[in-house]
């Protein structure tokens, strides 16, 4: 192995040791903010329940006063019955009993499948803020679990970097020039080894020349996608 491939090879692997960290690192504000998504959704579910059942119970309680209110006109109405002074009057009065009765018999069942809606209801609401209480207590495990692993994180960040601009300065001045261009479009991926005849970073075979340039420690960069190469092992 030459001493480019060798260093190269080294600079690569610590590309990829701070990529494998920086990745747990914003790993874990998205963990949190999936699990915050949850609590939010389920409170949200409550809270459209919640104004559910308010609309029902509202619906319940008008047709409790119509109710109420056609359960009095019958009342007035049994009252004038036994006073009416002619048949006529009386069949009158009768045929309103009858309809307010009939009416008040649809809003009796109507009141109770309301009622049976809002009982159906009040067991969603406890259903989903449990859901929620849940996701609630996960958020906060999650929260403390990032927050505790973040510095470790954070110091090997720190350590990789170092480790990087040190690798970095073994790199000819004309090769550096394109080689942090590649890393700021690329990052890790700015390098590629070479297994047999090909770049592995897009698997473009090299010509016969330009892989024994690169077996004597020549620094070459892809033709196919421009990654900077080296060889694990010299053939």
């Amino acid at each position: 192995m030459s001493i480019a491939a060798g260093g190269l090879a080294e600079l690569h692997q610590i590309h990829l040791q701070l990529k494998q960290v920086n990745d747990k690192l914003a790993a874990g504000p998205k963990r949190i903010a999936a699990h915050r998504q949850l609590v939010e959704k389920r409170q949200a579910e409550a809270d459209q329940l919640r104004e559910r059942l308010t609309e029902v119970r509202l619906a319940a309680d008008a047709k409790s006063l119509q109710f109420k209110s056609n359960e009095k006109q019958i009342s007035d109405l049994k009252a004038k019955l036994n006073m009416a002074t002619s048949n006529r009057e009386f069949g009158i009065i009768k045929s309103q009993i009858e309809a307010d009765t009939m009416a008040n018999s649809v809003l009796e069942d109507e009141i109770l499948e309301i009622l049976e809606q809002a009982d159906e209801i009040r067991t969603k609401i406890a259903a989903t803020e449990t859901q929620r209480d849940a996701a609630t207590a996960e958020l906060e495990r999650v929260t403390a679990e990032v927050a505790a692993v973040e510095p470790q994180l954070l110091q090997e960040a720190a350590e990789y970097k170092d480790a990087l601009e040190a690798a970095e300065r073994n790199l000819p001045a004309e090769v550096a020039v394109v080689y942090r261009r590649l890393v700021t479009a690329n990052g890790a991926d700015a390098l590629a080894s070479v297994e047999g005849k090909a770049c592995t970073g897009c698997f473009a075979l090299l010509e016969p020349n330009r892989l024994v340039e690169l077996n004597v420690g020549k620094y070459l960069f892809c033709r196919t996608c421009g990654r900077l190469m080296y060889r694990t092992e010299t053939e």
